[in-house]
């Protein structure tokens, strides 16, 4: 177990010296927040609740959003399948979604997600099926992600736990490249108590559908809260 979790931080390190250093990379810094509201339901079923909006710049002006819902259910103790939807609209840099936006989407999506636990370290590993509603066509889409946490201050992520975070994703489209994109995010969160939890991350977004691919940072300010607690007998979440 050691010699992977070595290998798969090498790897993760071989992806960021690879991305730095065959990409033209935006200088400015991005803005970028997110709300996340998920837990169980039932004893079988959770719902999830996301949205997030994004600057070019550190400033105000949002240009893109998102919103999406989910419903999941465990296949096995570490193996859960969600159903998702969500619309995601993009309009033009600097004008507070003044603008007619540059494009609408309609997603659903099919996902699985198996989780790892070896003492402090939590893997998680997504894989998500896309269906991709846009103006006039349809696009299908699979993206794989995968995530290390690390427990700081206490042996599991209980309340008062500071923890590190590390993720990387590959989006690969139906047509075009075999990636269209790779999205690389590290950071820092603290578990408030049983249902919240704050997050700040670094996140280095590099796009491959043009020819000289570039990279996008963003500072994440993440928001996380577990509806779970509103049942008893649930477990914490991550």
């Amino acid at each position: 177990m050691r010699r992977l979790i070595v290998t798969i931080l090498a790897t993760i390190c071989l992806i960021i010296i690879y991305k730095h250093s065959n990409a033209q990379s935006d200088p400015s810094l991005g803005n970028w927040n997110s709300i996340i509201i998920r837990g169980k339901i039932s004893p079988r079923f959770a719902l999830m609740g996301e949205g997030n909006i994004r600057s070019a710049n550190y400033d105000l002006k949002y240009d893109y959003f998102e919103v999406k819902t989910g419903i999941s259910y465990p296949f096995a103790k570490n193996l859960t399948g969600l159903f998702g939807t969500g619309i995601y609209n993009t309009y033009q840099p600097g004008g507070l979604f003044q603008s007619t936006a540059k494009q609408k989407e309609f997603r659903t999506w099919l996902e699985l997600s198996f989780k790892q636990v070896y003492n402090r370290f939590y893997f998680d590993h997504r894989a998500r099926l896309e269906q991709r509603f846009i103006p006039k066509y349809y696009k299908n889409r699979f993206r794989y992600r995968f995530g290390v946490t690390l427990s700081v201050n206490r042996a599991e992520l209980a309340s008062g736990t500071i923890y590190l975070t590390v993720n990387d994703e590959l989006w690969m489209p139906q047509y075009g490249p075999f990636i269209e994109r790779n999205r690389f995010c590290a950071g820092t969160g603290y578990k408030i108590n049983g249902n919240t939890a704050f997050q700040i991350s670094h996140v280095s977004d590099t796009d491959y559908k043009s020819g000289n691919h570039t990279i996008k940072n963003y500072l994440q300010l993440m928001l996380i809260y577990d509806i779970s607690k509103l049942h008893k007998n649930q477990p914490d979440f991550i």
